[in-house]
């Protein structure tokens, strides 16, 4: 099973778009297996005085299934996302915009502009058959309770994404969500077909906590059975 890092850095301080299928051919399988892609979160602290995806049609072939977030990047590299959070709305609920440094802009399908890093994060996947099944891979997200600095947490509740992509103008194919502290299905793929838009990552800034650095790992997995 593949299995490629990323890394959300939420570094803060003080306390912390039409539904569209491009009709071309996926030349290049990308997996042969269940994928994962895995998130680690990281929540730095200083105390101081409409959206939607692509549905694109995949030409039948050899049974493959892909996942893709951000850059790929191997597991133990993780990219980073971060949001730095200002002193006079520490812990008040004002919800802080997140961004990475993910370069990844154009889908890998057809190199068609989805995304718009690094505010945007590019999440792609697959399902591959030699002809059109009821056959389908899930897409899901998991992620432990919290995020911890060793002694303090913040629920990973607290993070958030909105999902579109350029040149949409229909319902998220990949929807918005919340990490739920466990396994969060996104949804099904069908055979012969990617699925794939842009997610933009917010904290919730609810929770007054001690300084420190808060780390989690959200890990995304696509399987078919």
């Amino acid at each position: 099973m593949p299995a490629r890092s990323w890394h959300f850095f939420i570094g803060v301080t003080n306390i912390v778009e039409y539904l569209a299928q491009r009709l071309r051919s996926l030349l290049t399988p990308v997996a042969t297996a269940a994928a994962m892609v895995a998130l680690i979160v990281t929540l730095t602290l200083m105390l101081i005085p409409k959206a939607e995806a692509w549905v694109l049609n995949v030409t039948p072939g050899p049974r493959t299934i892909g996942l893709t977030i951000g850059n790929n990047v191997a597991a133990g590299t993780p990219n980073i996302v971060s949001v730095s959070v200002p002193a006079a709305v520490l812990g008040t609920g004002a919800s802080q915009a997140m961004t990475s440094d993910s370069t990844q802009a154009n889908s890998p399908f057809d190199n068609f502009t989805v995304c718009v890093p690094p505010n945007q994060v590019y999440i792609g996947g697959y399902l591959r058959e030699l002809s059109n099944t009821a056959n389908s891979a899930t897409l899901s997200v998991t992620t432990p309770a919290t995020l911890s600095n060793g002694t303090e947490t913040i629920p990973f509740s607290q993070i958030s994404w909105t999902s579109t992509s350029i040149g949409n103008n229909g319902a998220a194919d990949i929807p918005a969500g919340t990490f739920n502290g466990g396994n969060l299905v996104l949804r099904n793929i069908a055979s012969n077909r990617f699925v794939e838009n842009c997610h933009t990552f917010n904290y919730a800034n609810a929770n007054f906590v001690a300084a420190g650095t808060y780390t989690g790992r959200a890990t995304y997995t696509l399987v078919a059975p």
